[in-house]
């Protein structure tokens, strides 16, 4: 499905048009105009463009001009997390005298609830909206409130109960974020962030080794001295293993484990450079554990990992971190995200997490995210834009409960 909405007027007009039918596929023009915002006196007329599908090297040409993109907004990548979790595909491009300049990706899935069907955005990924380089502040904030505008009133017209996003952590505009304010919030997006570890590794691996806790260096040489090994190894190879340990994890922890479809994308991603799997294994050479990254530009990042449950206290994982950092930096990356962490969580799984992660050095970066309360209780959102910043988190915090109780399961 296709779907045109220019913004250029004063005046809203919703027209829906010219439906063919084109190989059992339905292609919808739709023209929508909303009022232009002024931001520092003057404004682009800009045409924002939403289609279900949209070809790779469109999209891919769109994300390499942008510094605002990381892995997770490639087409390959979307591609197979819609493949494999099933969700609906909703590509937004904004474009000015024919060139594109920005975009946002929608991943939505259907539930019901009470007897009646909604809709809800899914965020697996870190793939917020996003601008072409060379652009000024002012142009950049027009381009992603004009997105987002565009977005949360079709939203509303299908009966999306509510948008999240969230913005990678090693994209370089968010790096290089000195102020640590959230892009999303001059868009209209309430402010949800949390916070992610990176570590520098332009640093010196003795520097990078110090930067560990005791603990974690402790662990890596215990490891070590009991005979466990880690190596690099190949996905394809490794997938079955993977998989059952993946599933031992997750039910020793009481978590539904990700399919298996979930990893073989993954174990594709393999051919392009944007996956390295690390494997532990025991002083008999069985793998017991794995540590998986994600690869892209100069960055790495802790993606998922596992570990058999009689192995847990040998610091096999300890020293696949290690190892994962150290191969990053070997292979040229600048910095390694260690992951989101959860400054004074309660939950004991999250500050379990949180433990665990700090460990390994890194410096304290906000990961940007944003939730915009489409119907339902819409007035909470905007009510909590105006109070002070602790009350804000609060009421945005008891306002996404609503939402979710209310309109989906």
């Amino acid at each position: 499905m296709r779907t045109r909405i220019v913004s250029k007027s004063a005046n809203f007009l919703l027209h829906a048009s010219n439906i063919e039918h084109k190989c059992s596929r339905i292609f919808v023009s739709m023209k929508v105009t909303f009022p232009q915002k002024h931001i520092g006196g003057s404004t682009l007329p800009l045409e924002i463009e939403h289609q279900t599908d949209v070809a790779s090297e469109k999209w891919d040409s769109l994300i390499n001009s942008s510094e605002d993109t990381w892995l997770w907004h490639s087409w390959s990548w979307i591609e197979a997390v819609a493949r494999v979790y099933l969700v609906e595909k909703h590509y937004f491009t904004c474009s000015t005298d024919g060139r594109d300049v920005g975009g946002l990706l929608l991943l939505l899935r259907r539930t019901e609830r009470r007897g009646r069907a909604t809709k809800f955005s899914l965020t697996p990924i870190p793939a917020g909206p996003f601008c072409v380089s060379g652009l000024s502040t002012k142009t950049r904030e027009q381009i992603l409130a004009e997105l987002t505008r565009a977005v949360a009133s079709w939203a509303r017209a299908v009966g999306v109960s509510f948008l999240s996003c969230m913005l990678p952590p090693l994209a370089k505009s968010n790096l290089e974020n000195s102020h640590g304010v959230n892009p999303l919030v001059a868009a209209g997006w309430l402010d949800t962030s949390t916070h992610t570890l990176i570590a520098d590794l332009t640093r010196s691996e003795s520097e990078l080794w110090l930067d560990l806790a005791h603990d974690a260096r402790w662990h890596v040489n215990k490891a070590r001295k009991s005979g466990y090994v880690v190596e690099r190894a190949s996905w394809r190879e490794m997938l079955d293993s993977y998989y059952r340990v993946h599933v031992e994890n997750y039910e020793r922890t009481g978590v539904s484990p990700h399919p298996k479809t979930y990893f073989e994308a993954i174990a594709e991603t393999e051919e392009r450079h944007q996956t390295v799997l690390w494997v532990g294994r025991d002083p008999s050479g069985k793998p017991v554990a794995f540590h998986n990254c994600a690869r892209f530009r100069d960055g790495s990042v802790y993606n998922t990992g596992c570990c058999e449950t009689e192995h847990l206290r040998s610091g096999v994982n300890y020293m696949l971190f290690w190892n994962a950092i150290t191969g990053a930096k070997a292979d040229g990356c600048k910095f390694y995200e260690i992951g989101e962490v959860f400054l004074n969580a309660r939950d004991a799984k999250l500050k379990g997490l949180t433990t665990f992660k700090r460990k390994f050095g890194g410096e304290l970066y906000r990961f940007y995210r944003g939730e915009i309360p489409v119907t339902g209780p819409r007035y909470l959102g905007l009510a909590a834009r105006f109070l002070p910043s602790p009350l804000r988190k609060r009421a945005a915090r008891h306002m996404r409960r609503l939402c979710r109780f209310f309109l989906v399961e």
